[in-house]
């Protein structure tokens, strides 16, 4: 009984440092939460046609090195997970194997599946999060990293992302 009551005395705790505030019962108004990974997602949620990897790689930074970074099976920090990924075979600790990113085939890259599966081959779907499990990455993340393999995982521009013109040519 000791337990359950220091259980639920942790849990109202942990509602109480919540991020999202509770909704008061008669505020009369809605409160629409917004996940803070979107906004690395254009206005309204929409994506680039053609994302370029300096994006991919903030959604990386955001979501993913915390835990894949020097030293893990797969690094995804700056300057070096581009090399890590495109054409690369997924870590061996995977036991489905394929390769990590097949420029111009989502379906085919094993990253894509495993942010996108519930249940992929191997392992649960990334992010995992502090506790374990996360919930799954916006629908408009998830369209930039398909996107950025559909149009062949193209890599670091080489002035970082700053040129706009967006045809990627260096004129």
């Amino acid at each position: 009984m000791g337990r359950a009551r220091v259980l639920l005395a942790a849990l109202v705790a942990a509602g109480a440092c919540s991020s999202s505030p509770a909704k008061p019962v008669d505020a009369g108004y809605d409160y629409v939460w917004v996940d803070p990974r979107t906004d690395v997602c254009g206005e309204g949620g929409a994506t680039p046609a053609m994302p370029p990897f300096e994006l991919v790689q903030q959604i990386f930074n955001e979501n993913c090195v915390s835990c894949h970074a020097p030293g893990a099976d797969l690094n995804l920090a700056q300057d070096v997970s581009w090399a890590n990924l495109v054409g690369q075979p997924a870590p061996a600790a995977e036991a489905c194997g394929g390769v990590l990113v097949v420029a111009g085939d989502p379906n085919a890259s094993y990253l894509y599946q495993k942010v996108t599966s519930p249940t992929p081959c191997s392992g649960v779907r990334m992010p995992r999060g502090e506790f374990g499990s996360a919930p799954p990455l916006p629908d408009c993340v998830l369209a930039i990293l398909h996107d950025w393999i559909a149009a062949g995982a193209p890599g670091p521009s080489a002035d970082g992302g700053a040129d706009s013109g967006g045809d990627g040519s260096t004129d």
